[in-house]
């Protein structure tokens, strides 16, 4: 992969953000990208999965901003700090970019895990509520108790585990 692959890629990122438009990483995902998260154990494959997350991510962040970039070869990585509620992350993007500049693997780590947590939870917040948006309104109470007992559940065990 040539250099320019690589610089071109990186404007289009940038252009994202300064453009505040998450559809525009769209071109740049591959059908079978793998998307490595610090938030879940198992990787996301696919473009439209993994373009949903992003999606989702990117309404999260808040003054999302690259501070430093590296290339080699056919990876760009990006160091970013963003705000995620009262949290300020530290995070490192890495890109594997295909001979066309497409994305085929990203890999993301972020810190500190207090941030993490808080990302994880936010995130995790807005899929339940898209999930809930077309069903009726004794649905959404019935699963959101489902929800609450389940935490409550864990929490507890946890809390046992540590006696």
């Amino acid at each position: 992969m040539t250099s320019s692959h690589a610089k071109n890629f990186i404007d289009k990122w940038h252009r994202i953000f300064e453009e505040n438009d998450p559809g525009l990483m769209l071109p740049l995902i591959h059908d079978d990208i793998e998307f490595y998260s610090p938030a879940v154990f198992q990787p996301k494959h696919g473009k439209k999965i993994v373009f949903e997350t992003l999606e989702r991510v990117f309404g999260i962040f808040k003054d999302y901003r690259v501070t430093d970039t590296w290339v080699k070869e056919n990876e760009v990585l990006f160091e970013f700090e963003t705000t995620v509620g009262k949290f300020t992350l530290q995070g490192v993007d890495r890109f594997v970019l295909d001979e066309h500049g497409k994305i085929v693997e990203m890999k993301v780590w972020i810190r500190p895990l207090t941030g993490l947590k808080e990302l994880a939870r936010t995130v995790a917040n807005a899929e339940i509520e898209e999930y809930l948006a077309p069903k009726s309104r004794q649905q959404k109470m019935i699963t959101r108790a489902q929800i609450r007992t389940s935490k409550l559940i864990s929490s507890i065990k946890e809390g046992l585990r540590y006696r």
